[in-house]
């Protein structure tokens, strides 16, 4: 069995810097911690956490409240969340909220009671009920995907992500824009969309922007009803749109097809873009927003390891990326 003097051997470094590694210290730098790693996993190597008594702050469990594992953008969270935990020998504990603030009350407290070290957590609106009690426990709390106001957090620009969608249409030439959002979740980047493409004279009339109930993205039934409610409204009104944003590739790939069938033309009639760039995205060749996930996992985990006490909170905003594809202009090209 690999130690971990077998690990900085590899790795060419000291002990001393791996235990940085694995303690996940902000003060080792990117290289040297890709190179731990490697070493890690080249050896099978994980920290040993079996002296380790699971109850307290030091049970080595990271809880992670996410609102489905039905979206692979927090698939693809959770998987970058996961190997952080295991470069670090912490085991990670997953729960799903659909958006529903009161069973995400109850999943929090429920992890809470089962001694988490840590919290790693995509809120709904009870974060401001529960953050009082959740900061009086002492455990370490980030909030991911999102800002918080209570919280350390690490987020995606999706606001300037959606301004980039809008500038992307309006230079293809686009001028009839429209938007699908879920209802509590999407409000602030479809206000970032329609107040861009306002900014160069196109009005996103209020019948072109639809919303999905709350909740219904979070099920299969219920988000391709709606889904099917909303591509019906759009091919039958007479002021037909000719560009459309959609809240996440999953209904984008959906609307998409169902377009087609309809016998709508996706990019020549509606040009599509969505968000997350995710597995779906690359393999339907949809526009889509690309966000740096690996790279939130990681700043994750170092904002639930601070041990520092401080009266402001830090919020992290990472940049995103236009992946330009055959849903809106039939090419590959990333835009910054």
């Amino acid at each position: 069995m690999a130690s971990i003097k077998d690990v900085a051997t590899k790795a060419g470094v000291s002990t001393a810097t791996v235990s940085r590694v694995i303690n996940n210290h902000p003060s080792v730098s990117v290289e040297t911690r890709r190179d731990v790693h490697s070493a890690m996993d080249f050896l099978c190597y994980v920290p040993n956490r079996s002296a380790v008594q699971l109850n307290g702050k030091c049970s080595g469990l990271i809880g992670v409240v996410v609102p489905n594992l039905i979206n692979p953008h927090f698939c693809e969270l959770l998987a970058s969340l996961e190997e952080e935990a295991r470069y670090v020998g912490k085991s990670v504990l997953v729960k799903t909220h659909q958006n529903q603030p009161f069973q995400d009350k109850q999943l929090v407290r429920i992890l809470v009671g089962m001694g988490i070290e840590a919290l790693i957590w995509v809120p709904t609106e009870a974060e401001s009920s529960l953050s009082e009690w959740l900061l009086s426990t002492g455990v370490n709390t980030a909030v991911v995907t999102q800002t918080s106001r209570f919280f350390n957090s690490v987020s995606n620009n999706q606001e300037r992500g959606a301004e980039t969608i809008a500038e992307h249409f309006i230079d293809i030439g686009r001028t009839r824009f429209g938007f699908i959002g879920q209802d509590g979740v999407d409000n602030r980047k479809m206000s970032a969309f329609c107040k861009k493409a306002l900014s160069h004279g196109h009005r996103v009339e209020k019948h072109h922007g639809y919303w999905i109930p709350k909740g219904d993205g979070e099920n299969s039934r219920g988000h391709i009803h709606s889904l099917d409610s909303i591509v019906d409204k759009i091919t039958s009104r007479e002021d037909k749109i000719n560009c459309l944003l959609i809240y996440n590739d999953v209904a984008a790939s959906y609307v998409i097809e169902k377009l087609r069938r309809r016998g709508g033309s996706v990019p020549g009639d509606i040009a599509v873009a969505s968000f997350d760039n995710t597995i779906i995205a690359q393999m339907m060749n949809i526009t889509s927003i690309a966000q740096p996930i690996n790279e939130m996992g990681k700043l994750a985990f170092e904002l639930i390891n601070k041990t520092e006490k401080y009266d402001h909170i830090d919020s992290i905003a990472l940049t995103t990326k236009l992946i330009v594809r055959e849903s809106s202009l039939g090419m590959t090209v990333t835009k910054i």
